[in-house]
C-alpha cells in the first residue's frame, strides 16, 4: 500500500507495447478497425489455477465478513475459483501475535488471535481459496512468530499456502504516509542508516528461529514496495524460499507522505506510459526469478497506491486496467496477483477499504462487489489456457491477447482502454469512437462467440456487468451469457463499444 509506485524504473530496459509515444493521444474516426489475426502455436506461459489473489490488510480481520461466517463473502471468493488470499498490509507490523491472556503492546494496532485463523480456515475452506499469511516483522519478537507460524499451520492445514515476515521493509525507515498516520502513527519502525545488511541480518535469524522451534510453512519473501533490494535477499535467502513475491502499484496518491494536490487520472492510469512501465518492469522481474529459480507472484496490486484515487480507482477504467496488467504478467510467466484492499465501507476510502478494493461493505454491512471485481471474473474465465501468438493492428490503447484452452478453442481477448479526447483550445472534446474488430484463425474454427466486459462508461463507478450478467446482492454470480458472432469472409466480425472489453472464443466444428 505505500509502495514507491515506479520502482525507479529509468532503470530498466525499454520494452515497448505501441509504436506511439507514451500518451499520445490516437486518431479518433467514427469507427475504428482492428483485424486480429491468431495463429495455433507454439503456445506460451499458462494462467495457473491459483493466479487470482486478493490481498487484505490485517485489521480487516476486525470486519463482520471475516470475524464470524458470512456465506456471502464465501460465494464472491468461490466465483473467482481457487485463489489465495493474503492477509498482510502495512498494518501486519503494527499487528501482535495474542493467544489467550496475552496483555496488548503499546505499539500494537490490532491483534490477530488463535479464533482468527480458525475463522479465516473455515472461510478457505468453504471458498476453495487458501492463505497467504503475514507475520509482524516491525517489532522483532522471534518466539511470537514462532507460536503464531505454528497455530497457523495446525489451525488451517493444507489451506496454509505460505507466510510472509514484514511488509515493505525497505520502507521501514520512512514515517507513514498521511492517509494512515492517524491509525499507524509517524514513527519509523527502523532508524536510519538501517538497510539491506540489517534486513538480512534480521531475516536470517528470525528463519532459523522458526526452524528450531518446528515451524515449517513454506515462505515467500521479501515483499518489499521496490525491487532495489530483492536481487540481494534472492541471492541470500533464495535457498528453501517458495516464492519470489513484489509490489505493484503503477501510480501514487501521495508524495513526500503527502497528499498530491491533483491526484492520478483515469488518462494516466490508462496511458501508454504506464503499459510501457509495466511491461519493461515486469521482464525484469521475471529474469531475476528465472536466475533464482523461483517463480514469482505480485502478491500486492492495485492502481494507485496511497489508499487509491477516489473517481479513478473505484471506476470501471480501473478494471480494464487490472485486466491488462493481470495479463501482461500472465504473459510474462508470473504465478499470480494479489489485488490489494480490504473490505471496510464502501465510501471511508481507508487503510481496510481503499477506493481500489474490489470489494467493501454497504451500510447495512453487505458486501459490493467494485468494477474491478468483474475484472477478476473475466481473468477467472482464462484460467488453464495458454498463451498463443497473435498479430494485430490496433492503435496503441487497445491490447489484444491470444490463448488456448485445454478444450482446444481459442480465446482473444480484446481490451479497449479509449477515452474521449480532452477539449482543447476552441476545440470540441471528441467522443471515443467504437471498434470493428475481426478476427481471423485456422480454417479448422468455424464457429465464435463473444463475451463483453461492459459498464455504461470508463468514469462509471456503477452498472458493471460481465457477460450481462451482474452479481447478485447474496455474492452469487449467475454466470456470463456469450453472444454468437456472424462468419463472412473467412473472419468472425464483432463490434466494440469504446472503455470495454471482450473475450472471443473460437471452436472448432459445426
Amino acid at each position: 500500500m505505500l509502495a514507491a509506485v515506479l520502482w525507479a524504473l529509468t532503470a530498466w530496459p525499454v520494452v515497448a507495447r505501441a509504436a506511439s509515444a507514451p500518451n499520445a493521444p490516437s486518431r479518433r474516426h467514427a469507427t475504428q478497425h482492428l483485424t486480429v489475426d491468431v495463429h495455433t502455436g507454439p503456445a506460451a506461459a499458462v494462467i495457473p489455477a491459483s493466479f487470482l489473489g486478493l490481498s487484505w490488510e490485517t485489521t480487516s480481520l476486525e470486519s463482520p465478513s471475516l470475524s464470524s461466517p458470512s456465506p456471502q463473502l464465501a460465494r464472491l471468493l468461490r466465483a473467482l475459483g481457487p485463489g489465495l488470499l493474503r492477509i498482510s498490509g502495512v498494518s501486519v507490523d503494527r499487528t501482535r501475535w495474542s493467544p489467550p491472556a496475552t496483555a496488548a503492546a503499546p505499539w500494537q494496532l490490532t491483534a490477530i488471535a488463535p479464533a482468527d485463523l480458525e475463522h479465516l480456515g473455515a472461510l478457505m475452506r468453504e471458498s476453495t481459496w487458501r492463505l497467504l499469511l503475514g507475520l509482524d516483522l516491525g517489532h522483532l519478537e522471534a518466539p511470537a512468530l514462532v507460536q503464531e507460524d505454528l497455530a497457523a499451520s495446525a489451525l488451517l492445514g493444507g489451506s496454509l499456502a505460505a507466510v510472509e515476515i514484514g511488509n515493505e521493509p525497505d520502507l521501514y525507515t520512512h514515517a507513514p504516509s498521511a492517509p494512515f498516520r492517524a491509525l499507524l502513527g509517524v514513527e519509523h519502525l527502523r532508524v536510519p542508516p538501517w538497510g539491506i545488511g540489517q534486513y538480512l541480518a534480521e531475516i536470517t535469524s528470525l528463519r532459523a528461529a522458526l526452524a528450531a522451534g518446528g515451524a515449517a510453512a513454506p515462505l515467500y519473501g521479501p515483499d518489499t514496495a521496490g525491487p532495489a533490494w530483492m536481487a540481494s535477499y534472492a541471492q541470500a535467502q533464495g535457498r528453501g524460499l517458495a516464492a519470489l513475491v513484489a509490489h505493484y502499484y503503477p501510480l501514487d496518491r501521495c508524495s513526500g507522505g503527502r497528499l498530491l494536490v491533483h491526484g492520478a487520472s483515469l488518462q494516466s492510469l490508462l496511458g501508454t506510459r504506464v503499459a510501457h512501465n509495466e511491461q519493461r518492469l515486469l521482464r525484469a522481474l521475471m529474469r531475476l526469478a528465472a536466475a533464482n529459480a523461483l517463480p514469482l507472484r505480485i502478491d500486492e496490486a492495485n492502481s494507485v497506491a496511497c489508499a487509491g484515487q477516489p473517481h479513478v480507482s473505484d471506476t470501471f477504467g480501473a478494471a480494464l486496467w487490472a485486466l491488462d496488467f493481470s495479463l501482461l504478467a500472465a504473459r510474462q510467466g508470473a504465478s499470480g496477483i494479489n489485488f490489494h484492499g480490504g473490505v471496510g465501507q464502501c465510501g471511508a476510502g481507508g487503510i481496510v477499504s481503499p477506493w481500489y478494493s474490489p470489494l467493501c461493505a454497504l451500510p447495512d454491512g453487505q458486501l459490493h462487489a467494485r468494477a474491478e471485481y468483474y475484472a477478476l471474473l473475466a481473468l477467472r474465465s482464462l484460467e488453464g489456457c495458454a498463451f498463443v501468438p497473435v498479430t494485430y493492428s490496433a492503435p496503441p490503447d487497445i491490447a489484444v491477447f491470444a490463448l488456448r484452452a485445454p478444450d482446444g478453442s481459442l480465446r482473444v481477448v480484446i481490451d479497449d482502454t479509449q477515452l474521449p479526447q480532452p477539449r482543447r483550445r476552441r476545440q470540441k472534446a471528441q467522443p471515443a469512437s467504437p471498434v470493428t474488430v475481426t478476427v481471423s484463425a485456422p480454417a479448422s474454427y468455424t464457429k465464435a462467440s463473444i463475451v463483453r466486459l461492459a459498464a455504461p462508461a470508463a468514469s462509471s463507478i456503477g452498472g458493471t456487468t460481465f457477460g450481462g450478467a451482474a452479481v447478485a446482492p447474496d455474492g452469487s454470480f449467475p454466470g456470463a451469457l456469450s453472444a454468437p458472432l456472424a462468419f463472412a469472409s473467412g473472419a468472425f466480425v464483432a463490434k466494440l463499444a469504446p472503455a470495454s472489453a471482450a473475450i472471443v472464443t473460437l471452436g472448432e466444428g459445426h
